[in-house]
């Protein structure tokens, strides 16, 4: 005969009895035996990110000797008031949040169209979609050549298509500007960014049921208001976390800006993440590089939550209109 399995039973005094042993005691049981299962995780991340975070705010608050490798006097938050009373570092922040502001909506835009197009019916549509996702395999500093090159002054592939469609009647110093070379930078970045707007953009349509545009259009909804009523609201909530995604990964763009400018001319596309660079690598002031770094971090959060608002807000009016 089987043995009967163990069935919870109250004890005398009310407590439930589990095979012989309290119910309170197999909990403490499974759970020490589940914080066992994740603790070499734990010991993982907490040596890859939570000791460099704590360690770089330790710098960003004390003086480090570069000669003897040490860190020196507590110096508070020198290190922030000096990096505040820096002009160059007050424009930095302002011209990274527009930064990573444009490469996050202009990818999400494009991104979308792109997805709109992927997901009609048409001869080698296979095809074009694995040459949109090329980008993406592409490494860093490889785009950064590339759009370089396209770029280029004497030789760039941009100034002479502009040229022969009499847009510009000279070849243009594209990276000599600096407004213009921000710009530069932000469609290396924008280009690499699509791929992966792309791929969510298009599951995303693929899960829409083609009978919400069917029942729309026997209702007498033109294409625009199909677009507008029906297709719209359902993307939004693959759209904004989509741009929050992107903003956070704009913000610490660097290799394009170390290839085509290195922050340059002038500082005009120094942002945040390149400002750290300099502080740390050029200037040697690990102290002021940490308190850059986490300015960016505070940067970052700010936007991001305001952004996270906004999307509250778009939510609860839908709700509060439908």
């Amino acid at each position: 005969m089987q043995a009967a399995p163990d069935v919870p039973m109250p004890s005398s005094g009310g407590a439930v009895v589990i095979g012989g042993r309290p119910e309170g005691y197999m909990r403490r049981r499974e759970l020490a035996f589940g914080l066992a299962l994740v603790a070499p995780a734990l010991l993982l991340v907490a040596g890859i990110f939570l000791y460099p975070a704590v360690f770089t705010l330790t710098l960003s608050v004390t003086e480090f000797d570069m000669v003897r490798l040490q860190i020196g006097a507590f110096v508070g938050f020198d290190n922030y008031a000096r990096l505040f009373a820096n002009p160059g570092f007050v424009d930095a922040i302002w011209r990274t949040i527009y930064f990573g502001l444009l490469i996050a909506l202009a990818a999400t835009v494009f991104g979308f169209l792109i997805a709109l197009l992927l997901d009609q019916q048409f001869v080698g549509r296979t095809t074009l979609r694995v040459v949109v996702v090329l980008p993406w395999a592409v490494p860093p500093v490889v785009a950064g050549v590339l759009w370089g090159q396209m770029f280029h002054a004497d030789v760039g592939f941009m100034n002479a298509l502009l040229y022969r469609l009499g847009v510009i009647d000279q070849y243009q110093i594209w990276l000599g500007d600096g407004l213009t070379a921000l710009h530069v930078i932000a469609i290396a970045e924008i280009w690499k960014a699509i791929p992966f707007m792309v791929l969510f953009f298009l599951a995303g349509l693929q899960s829409i049921p083609h009978q919400l545009f069917e029942a729309a259009a026997v209702d007498g909804a033109t294409v625009w208001q199909r677009f507008r009523y029906v297709l719209l609201p359902l993307m939004v909530p693959i759209a904004i976390p989509l741009v929050l995604i992107q903003f956070v990964w704009a913000m610490k763009a660097f290799d394009t800006i170390f290839v085509l400018t290195r922050g340059g001319p002038a500082g005009s596309t120094t942002t945040l993440n390149y400002f750290v660079y300099q502080e740390a690598f050029q200037a040697f002031d690990l102290g002021r590089a940490a308190a850059a770094a986490y300015v960016l971090l505070l940067v970052t959060l700010f936007v991001v939550q305001i952004m996270s608002l906004v999307r509250h807000y778009l939510a609860m009016r839908r709700w509060s209109t439908a």
